[in-house]
């Protein structure tokens, strides 16, 4: 057991061991009914507040938050985070994680790189990329299974509502979570000339096939008169 645990704890398997760890102590709460498994789709919901960039020449470069937010939805969503339930995506990709990373260390990097921290780091980021382009792999086949089929099209979704999930939407700018009954899905939008504040309930009522972007207006409140 020693010898194992020398073997994990070391260099850039100790992010790696730590998360297995977890794993399995989460897994024994779970089968002794401490805590819920878990398999309910996640509602995935990436806020990026404004943020400037100061050049040398002293200018300030503002960076738009709704930008940011929607790359960064874009490339968890291309993971399948937030597409399957978290428990089953966590649990494919600690496992992995940790394999690639014990296998790579005790096989080539040990004896090319030192235990210490900055090499540590940077094969642990190597490791991370590859376990989730591999969890990436193993989980699209899964979809099918959590994921509504195809067949919210612009001719089943005109009409329908959505909320609005970037900073703001305008007629140039805009991403709105559409509900299913499985992961909701993440429209870009534009405005019919309003500016629609995060967590405004819109109705679709257009569709530009050419750039996949629905056409939103604001609905009225219940109370409005």
């Amino acid at each position: 057991m020693i010898d194992l645990a020398n073997r994990m704890f070391v260099g850039p398997l100790w992010p790696a061991s730590l998360l297995i760890c977890l794993l399995v102590v989460y897994t024994i709460l779970a089968l002794i009914g401490l805590v819920d498994f878990g398999f309910d789709l996640p509602d995935v919901d990436l806020d990026v507040p404004d943020a400037g960039i100061d050049l040398p020449d002293g200018e300030m470069v503002s960076v738009n938050a709704d930008f940011l937010q929607g790359l960064g939805g874009t490339v968890v969503r291309w993971t399948n985070f937030g597409r399957i339930p978290i428990v089953l995506w966590g649990g494919i990709f600690s496992v992995l994680f940790w394999g690639i990373s014990y296998w790579l260390w005790h096989t080539f990097d040990a004896a090319r790189y030192s235990p210490d921290w900055l090499p540590s780091i940077l094969l642990s980021i190597r490791n991370l990329v590859i376990a989730t382009g591999i969890t990436k792999a193993v989980t699209q086949p899964l979809l099918g299974y959590f994921v509504d089929p195809p067949s919210y099209d612009e001719n089943h979704m005109v009409g329908a509502s959505c909320e609005i999930t970037s900073h703001t939407a305008t007629p140039e700018f805009g991403q709105a979570k559409f509900r299913t009954n499985a992961a909701p899905l993440l429209l870009n939008v534009r405005t019919d000339g309003a500016h629609l504040p995060k967590g405004t309930e819109v109705r679709i009522i257009g569709f530009e096939k050419q750039k996949r972007i629905y056409i939103v207006t604001h609905l009225p409140s219940e109370n409005a008169s």
